[in-house]
């Protein structure tokens, strides 16, 4: 009979916090908000002028890369000395380690602001529309605040506003 008492107890016990946090849950609702990215991107000015500053980076990389190996060729088709190439090929292929480096470092902070920017305003909306968890389109179903729109809107106004104090 003991036995009986305690396992009801328990069975009890566990009725009771299943109410309990089926209240709870009840009371705590959020709102989920949906962002698609790609169109945040797409339709972001500084994006795509980062990504031809990209484009030119890599393209000096590229065009340094050619011009090394045609002086290089042009040594080597002269007959200078080993000792006189390989000091040629360590130069040369300095100065190209510096400038990829240095479009590297662009890339890396080129990111690093568009995210910081996407961000500030994923939030910025988010908290206008009242949305607390914020998820990538892609990534739902069906449901959710789509705030694409406004985020855009967002990134255009802040792309314009410094456009005009640069100039």
């Amino acid at each position: 009979m003991l036995k009986v008492q305690k396992t009801f107890a328990v069975l009890a016990s566990l009725a009771l916090v299943q109410v309990v946090a089926q209240g709870a849950y009840a009371q705590v609702k959020s709102t989920i908000g949906v962002v698609d990215r790609d169109k945040v991107i797409g339709g972001f000015t500084k994006a795509k002028n980062a990504a031809e500053d990209l484009k030119k980076a890599e393209d000096n990389v590229r065009k340094l890369l050619e011009d090394s190996n045609k002086q290089y060729e042009t040594a080597k088709a002269a007959k200078k000395s080993a000792a006189e190439l390989d000091s040629l090929q360590k130069s040369l292929q300095t100065k190209i380690d510096a400038e990829y480096k240095k479009a590297q470092s662009m890339a890396q902070n080129l990111e690093k602001d568009l995210e910081n920017d996407i961000d500030a305003a994923i939030k910025a909306e988010a908290a206008d529309k009242k949305v607390d968890t914020v998820l990538m389109k892609g990534a739902v179903l069906m449901g959710g605040v789509d705030i694409t729109d406004g985020v855009v809107k967002r990134l255009a106004s802040s792309g314009n506003a410094g456009a005009k104090t640069t100039k």
